[in-house]
């Protein structure tokens, strides 16, 4: 196996002795983690662990890729520090204070954290324990996202309990401590050209797709809103932290990032979050909308959005009292419905990028395990090029969210 750090037992050993002391580790196989297209930025490897006397352990392993090209091109480094930082500092503070708090129904939705440094995070296996990845083309049903909306409320309700209860520790370990990895001022030149051709590939669609009188109600508005005179630069504005509201965020809610476990009737039992290199601390109508707006269908927002907002404030509130902190935040159910509607266009946004990414076939999507084959002193740097494709899905998707935007007065 290619990969950063070099896999052999004594690592593997040294590992497993810190959480399960005693547990003799004879051998070990490694396979891939998932196929091109489901994941961005790094590699993940499957490493299936055998010991004395039957015992056995699945783990994910993943790393920087290989090729320095495709870890310059998506900024792997960085974004691989974000998700180390999210583990080792953020993510354990969180769980301690909602152990301290001795909460009744607790957050336990991100699998267990074995190593993480700069280079590697090695995680529990969530298959062993039955859970599944859904097809990213399909999308999410009325099921699975209230099941997601659920555990983000509880995600986020965490955040809010906690910068009441330990300002000091939210502030250093938290607010402080997550950046933002993608949408900074300083990234503007490197994802400029990224996101003008991204809304040049939308705006292509929706030509195709929009009838003629259509396209005078919505491709204009469509248009005044990626030709800001930097839209990067908007959508940087739209990520930064407005308190009081503010909430460690997953900050990457698509179908792949969300791992589902079933009872034996067949309904959700369970859900796991996974992938946190995007991790940011922002409005939590960040995650809501950039799920909302790239994994699920029109048609199921029109029938149940509201229902599935309530679902998700009726969890942020039973953390919050809980915690004894909902007296903090007076008519909360009402400033979510408008963060929700404020950053609706944030949504967008997400959704020029993502759904031609979430609906593109794997052969177009970046491979990350292609070998280095360039001498990096030699060649410089590429830069990021958006995933291309204009299947039917793809074109119906983003005009059919240009429509709802436009005709809900979020897009003028």
């Amino acid at each position: 196996m290619s990969g950063s750090k070099n896999i052999d037992l004594v690592f593997l050993q040294s590992m497993i002795d810190k959480t399960e002391p005693g547990v003799k580790i004879n051998s070990y196989e490694i396979a891939l983690g998932s196929k091109r297209g489901d994941n961005y930025t790094s590699m993940l490897y499957r490493i299936q662990l055998y010991g004395e006397n039957g015992w056995s352990k699945s783990l994910i392993y993943k790393c920087l890729p290989d090729n320095r090209q495709a870890r310059n091109t998506y900024k792997s480094e960085i974004l691989f520090n974000n998700e180390v930082t999210f583990y080792t500092k953020s993510f354990t503070a969180l769980m301690k204070y909602q152990e301290l708090k001795k909460l009744v129904e607790t957050f336990n939705s991100v699998p267990k954290c074995y190593l993480a440094q700069s280079d590697i995070v090695i995680l529990e296996d969530m298959r062993c324990k039955g859970f599944t990845m859904l097809d990213r083309m399909k999308g999410l049903d009325f099921n699975h996202c209230r099941a997601i909306l659920r555990v983000l409320g509880k995600f986020h309700g965490l955040s809010l309990s906690m910068k009441v209860d330990e300002p000091d520790k939210f502030k250093e370990c938290i607010s402080d401590a997550i950046n933002e990895v993608y949408y900074k001022s300083e990234n503007e030149l490197w994802y400029k050209g990224y996101y003008r051709q991204a809304a040049e590939n939308a705006e292509k669609m929706l030509e195709a797709e929009l009838t003629e009188d259509e396209k005078t109600k919505y491709l204009d508005k469509f248009r005044k809103f990626v030709n800001h005179e930097s839209f990067f630069g908007y959508m940087v504005g739209l990520v930064s932290p407005k308190e009081s509201l503010a909430v460690l965020c997953h900050g990457d809610c698509w179908t792949n990032n969300f791992l589902f476990q079933y009872a034996q009737d067949g309904s959700i039992s369970e859900v796991s979050i996974v992938d946190f290199q995007w991790a940011r601390y922002g409005s939590p109508a960040l995650d809501l909308v950039s799920l909302l707006y790239c994994c699920t269908s029109v048609e199921l927002r029109k029938q149940y959005l509201p229902e599935l907002l309530e679902g998700y404030y009726d969890s942020i509130v039973s953390v919050l009292t809980q915690t004894d902190c909902l007296n903090h935040y007076p008519d909360i159910r009402q400033k979510l419905y408008e963060e929700v509607r404020e950053y609706n266009v944030f949504g967008l946004g997400v959704a020029l990028d993502m759904i031609p990414i979430i609906t593109c076939d794997s052969e177009l999507a970046p491979d990350m395990y292609t070998e280095d084959t360039i001498n990096m002193d030699d060649e410089p740097s590429k830069e990021p090029y958006p995933v291309m494709t204009t299947s039917n899905l793809c074109r119906q998707m983003i005009a059919d969210l240009v429509k709802e935007l436009v005709d809900n007065g979020c897009l003028t």
